[in-house]
């Protein structure tokens, strides 16, 4: 069963016990901090424990999570489950179509495009858009746009919350460039369609 780890730690190998480079922080002995580049810790897969053998710093599954992303102990359950499914970003981009009705109403919305490619835009009813909700090549959630209803965006149920979309886009952007932050999906799409760095919270 796939987990936290596998996903922030990109761990292909079969293997119970995997070396990793240490995510926080270490320091020199005269105080200057440093990230390791080379593995000091190790996670167990089937326990989902971590443990650092030059820092100390040792946590089980939920509290990495929550000591990594700063989340509440409830965002950090529901994250847990999420990366605890099958799911993942590239059944996602595959498997899923965008059918023409969901092509037209992002087209009618005013979003391009290259915009439905890139934030992977899909479809799967007539009158309503598609969101994928990504973190570390997993599918966290779907946000659901539907125009004419109340309320117009929804997520799957139980789904974690004030998750950055798009998170992977978002990270890889160079860091002078300035972040809008939209009140939605669409307006974030509309505004990626014109070039802004923008980005939404779930």
């Amino acid at each position: 069963m796939p987990g936290f780890f596998q996903y922030y730690f990109d761990i292909t190998d079969a293997g119970t016990e995997q070396a990793v480079a240490c995510p926080f922080p270490h320091h020199t002995s005269s105080g200057l901090e440093y990230f390791e580049t080379h593995p000091s810790a190790h996670v167990n897969l089937k326990e989902k424990l971590f443990h650092c053998k030059v820092c100390g710093t040792g946590h089980s599954e939920l509290s990495f999570i929550r000591a990594i992303l700063q989340c509440t102990y409830a965002n950090a359950t529901r994250l847990a489950k999420a990366f605890d499914n099958t799911e993942d970003m590239a059944e996602w981009r595959e498997y899923v179509q965008m059918p023409e009705h969901g092509i037209e109403l992002c087209h009618n919305l005013g979003i391009s495009d290259e915009v439905i490619q890139d934030l992977s835009i899909k479809s799967n009813e007539e009158g309503t858009i598609m969101f994928p909700v990504e973190m570390y090549g997993k599918l966290i959630d779907v946000r659901t746009y539907r125009p004419n209803s109340t309320p117009k965006v929804k997520s799957r149920t139980a789904a974690a919350y004030g998750l950055v979309i798009p998170l992977e886009q978002w990270q890889a952007t160079p860091k002078n460039k300035t972040t809008l932050l939209c009140a939605g999906e669409k307006d974030m799409a509309i505004a990626r369609t014109h070039g802004f760095n923008a980005i939404t919270l779930t």
